[in-house]
């Protein structure tokens, strides 16, 4: 799986929770560290944050998912889906999580993919 995640403390965190639940994640902070990530090395998931540095979350998803059209998306966001719909209407999110998200529901969500470790 493939996190990109701007903010070094949750990024840190996630990546932590990921490797203690036996998930093989790789991880980065830019639309672009993503892109070179995903032409080195095929990912089944993305969590993605919706706004990065240099890409909003629809600009990331198209690109990611013009790679792999298979890939599942979790989505991150402080802003309320509401307020996002309209720049994502191509996408099939498997889930949203606006911030700050509680560990139970991204467990959750990584459950519902049945995500294998």
């Amino acid at each position: 799986m493939l996190l990109v995640e701007d903010n070094p403390p949750l990024r840190r965190s996630l990546e932590n929770y990921l490797e203690r639940a036996g998930y093989i994640c790789d991880s980065c902070s830019t639309a672009s560290e993503s892109f070179i990530l995903t032409d080195q090395r095929s990912y089944d998931i993305v969590i993605a944050e919706f706004l990065l540095p240099d890409a909003n979350g629809a600009e990331l998803l198209r690109k990611l998912l013009l790679k792999a059209p298979h890939m599942e998306v979790i989505l991150l966001s402080q802003f309320d889906f509401q307020s996002i719909a309209e720049k994502l209407p191509d996408f099939d999110l498997h889930c949203f999580l606006k911030k700050p998200f509680d560990l139970d529901d991204f467990e959750t969500a990584l459950s519902i993919l049945q995500v294998e470790k």
